[in-house]
């Protein structure tokens, strides 16, 4: 995983980032506890109604049996006193969220701080880059929140990341009795 102050690679292997020193014990002294974790929906900021934080769960959960790792939406009050982007990284990491392969994704929202962040575990990161979760979050989610939609923003948000890994976890089919091969099309 990408350390979140400079890019560098972060992992249980190097816990220490090469590039600026960052080391997830440095989040461990600062936060000191991570918040208990509820399932795949984590609402600690009261945002979504017992209904809508159901139909997330639900989807998160068809999720998780369909592909094998984890998609978990956290909203929280504030990240302080350290950046969102740190916040996720860190409480990614103390869920151990995907197991120890890293298998999951998880998206944060801080009111607070008016961010929303995404850490993809390193097993999906060939799948889902941070440049490409983070253009789903600038293109899809932020809209909506700026218009007040939260519950619409943070559906779509799980919505298009799941899809983005469904789709890479499907193989691919078998190509039809004359159909196009490589680099041709049937006509």
């Amino acid at each position: 995983m990408k350390c979140p102050r400079c890019g560098l690679i972060v992992t249980d292997q190097v816990p220490k980032c090469q590039g600026c020193g960052f080391s997830i014990r440095d989040l461990d002294r600062r936060l000191r506890r991570s918040p208990e974790r509820a399932g795949f929906v984590n609402d600690f900021a009261e945002l979504l109604s017992a209904e809508e934080k159901t139909r997330i769960e639900d989807r998160l959960s068809q999720f998780h049996q369909k592909c094998g790792g984890e998609l978990v939406l956290v909203t929280i009050e504030s990240t302080k006193p350290v950046k969102p982007s740190e916040y996720v990284f860190w409480l990614f990491n103390r869920w151990q969220v995907g197991g120890e392969a890293h298998a999951g994704l998880m998206i944060l929202m801080s009111l607070s701080e008016r961010r929303v962040e995404c850490e993809v575990g390193y097993s999906w990161e060939h799948i889902i880059s941070d440049v490409e979760s983070g253009a789903v979050l600038d293109e899809r989610v932020v809209p909506l929140l700026k218009e007040g939609k939260i519950h619409e923003a943070l559906r779509e948000g799980v919505e298009q990341l799941a899809s983005i890994i469904e789709q890479a976890a499907i193989p691919p089919a078998a190509p039809e009795e004359g159909s196009a091969s490589e680099g041709g099309a049937v006509l």
